[in-house]
């Protein structure tokens, strides 16, 4: 009986299945090796690593950064560039657009391609001079690790540019006091504002019911230690220098459920926690877990807010004007007044004005939010005129 030949060990279902593995895995390998010479994949190492390729990402951002301004038209001789040190990648591009130019589209461009190159703007605030020239100022890079500051600037705005992008104004109400019945009709008033609410008070919950109800964004004030605690008071549930961070989230998770969804947090009171920037860290920590920007609300000149908002990537604004419309008795007094912030919300495109609650404003609120009274100026919910950088 002739012997059977010993078939071929190339044949070999298993030898066939490790070749197909191994051919696989050198793919995988040449694809990976490809990715990491990328900028995509330089990025990524870096923010995976959390360090190095430090002056590559920078080119790679800087560069993405020119192809939106070139996006917008923007002449490169427009835009200048300076290190911010030896010791660090981080640079300033100083750019100017023309009159016709529109911030707000800047900042989308510029995000936008920042955001294809897997980086992200990390703060965003736009203020305007004296003279009327409006600057808009953006942070890039990867989380904690800045890599450019730009500072775009357009001249004063002009009639043919207000008519193109109309000015946008935020009312904020505050201080409803305690009782939600009283405040329900400032809530049914056909006039968009956001309501400010204190939250951890045995009537918070109800005040907070009766805006949603009303169909307003809501924004949480979170009680933070003032100076000369406890002789100055936030109420219950207040936020203090002596909690660990892990206190303080408990805290600001109670509050925030209580809340239900919010359209921003802002400080009630904190003249002492604004200026410690380990409280702050627990509490812009847990901000951006939950992408919620910061409203800081009347600060004191050592608050560590807006620096450490900035280095931390956290969205960060400031009322533009704290106005009382009872601080005038007489109406044509009160009227002039109220123009004034008109005038400025004309001027700087974006503006958020707080008014304290009151039967006050209640009565002049109608006739203030009047398109004959504001002559131009949209009134717009608090998220259309918050500096949301990437989001």
């Amino acid at each position: 009986m002739p012997k059977r030949r010993r078939k071929s060990a190339f044949f070999n279902p298993r030898s066939v299945l490790w070749l197909g593995l191994a051919a696989v895995l050198l793919f995988g390998l040449g694809q990976l090796v490809v990715f990491l010479r990328s900028d995509r994949g330089a990025v990524f190492v870096a923010r995976t690593l959390g360090s190095g390729g430090e002056a590559r990402v920078a080119d790679i951002f800087g560069a993405h950064v020119r192809d939106g301004l070139e996006a917008m038209h923007v002449n490169p001789d427009s835009i200048r560039e300076s290190s911010a040190g030896d010791d660090t990648p981080a640079r300033r591009l100083r750019v100017g657009l023309g009159p016709g130019a529109s911030l707000i589209q800047a900042n989308h461009a510029i995000t936008r391609r920042v955001e294809e190159a897997g980086g992200r703007v990390l703060s965003g605030y736009e203020r305007t001079s004296d003279d009327g020239t409006r600057r808009l100022t953006l942070v890039v890079g990867l989380e904690r690790r800045p890599t450019h500051e730009l500072v775009i600037t357009t001249p004063r705005v002009s009639e043919q540019n207000a008519e193109r992008e109309p000015a946008r104004l935020a009312i904020v109400l505050f201080g409803f006091g305690e009782d939600a019945e009283n405040a329900a009709p400032l809530f049914e008033l056909p006039v968009p504002f956001a309501a400010a609410i204190v939250p951890g008070a045995r009537w918070s919950t109800a005040l907070f019911d009766a805006a949603r109800d009303g169909k307003r964004e809501l924004v949480l004030m979170l009680p933070l230690e003032p100076i000369n605690y406890p002789n100055v008071n936030p109420g219950p549930g207040t936020i203090l220098v002596t909690m660990n961070a892990k206190r303080i989230a408990a805290v600001m998770n109670r509050h925030l459920v209580q809340a239900g969804g919010v359209t921003a947090v802002a400080n009630y009171m904190g003249s002492l926690a604004t200026q410690d920037m380990t409280v702050m860290s627990a509490v812009f920590e847990e901000l951006k877990r939950r992408d919620l920007p910061f409203l800081h609300v009347s600060g004191v000149p050592g608050a560590v807010c807006r620096d450490l908002a900035a280095n931390m990537g956290l969205v960060y604004d400031e009322p533009n004007v704290m106005f009382d419309p009872a601080e005038w008795k007489d109406r044509r007094a009160r009227a002039r007044a109220w123009r004034g912030v008109l005038d400025q919300a004309r001027t700087r495109g974006r503006f958020m004005v707080w008014i304290p609650a009151s039967k006050t404003v209640l009565e002049w609120l109608p006739d203030a939010a009047d398109p004959e009274t504001l002559q131009g100026v949209h009134l717009v919910p608090l998220s259309a005129v918050m500096h949301r950088g990437a989001r």
